[in-house]
């Protein structure tokens, strides 16, 4: 009985709803076609065609002959910026140490008008100490002997002569204070400059215990 039914149902539903096949066409339609004319000549992209001959390939000889053309491509990222905003790192917030890093240039632009990461440069060597002076106990007394400083170690102790005497500085922000600061030391007034001064005066005055090698 149920066989039966199931066939008496299939064909009330193909006599009511008959099959009706759908095709997609995935083709561009002439309505499309137009549309896409009218929009070229709008853009003024309309050229002639292409004519089928391609230009030749140029030979060796003609290569060889031209000049290349040098272009000048700035570095990825500046090492003296690299090592001023590590130096700003706090508790590992890489970005906001970059950020406040763009923005002291910004600052200093708009002090002086001028490049900032020249100034910037001046400023790190004019603050960077040639020496430091290192305490050694020798018998029941603390000498002092001056040690010359590499060119990474100057970076060092400069960057952190700045940072300690850009505190003092007026400004709401640290970058303010930073580029007030290091326009000082290009100027020639600072504290991270009396503070080299005085390192220098120190290691001149006790150079007697200097170490020399012969």
């Amino acid at each position: 009985m149920l066989p039966s039914l199931r066939q008496t149902a299939s064909r009330c539903a193909s006599s009511l709803f008959p099959r009706c096949a759908r095709t997609i066409y995935t083709g561009v339609s002439a309505k499309d076609q137009s549309v896409m004319d009218e929009a070229l000549v709008a853009v003024g992209s309309q050229a002639s065609p292409i004519p089928a001959t391609a230009t030749p390939a140029p030979s060796p000889s003609s290569l060889s002959s031209q000049h290349p053309t040098i272009i000048e491509i700035p570095p990825a990222e500046d090492p003296l910026l690299h090592y001023f905003a590590s130096s700003l790192l706090t508790h590992g917030h890489r970005a906001r140490a970059a950020r406040i890093t763009s923005n002291t240039l910004l600052h200093i632009h708009a002090f002086t008008r001028a490049p900032p990461l020249p100034i910037l440069r001046q400023a790190v060597e004019a603050a960077a100490p040639a020496v430091r002076t290192l305490m050694h106990k020798q018998g029941g007394k603390m000498v002092a002997k001056p040690v010359a400083l590499g060119e990474k170690q100057r970076t060092r102790y400069a960057v952190q002569a700045i940072l300690k005497a850009s505190k003092s500085k007026i400004g709401r922000t640290v970058e303010e204070r930073l580029a007030r600061e290091l326009i000082a030391i290009v100027q020639g007034h600072s504290v991270a400059l009396e503070e080299k001064l005085r390192i220098h005066q120190f290691a001149m005055v006790n150079r007697g215990n200097a170490q020399t090698r012969v």
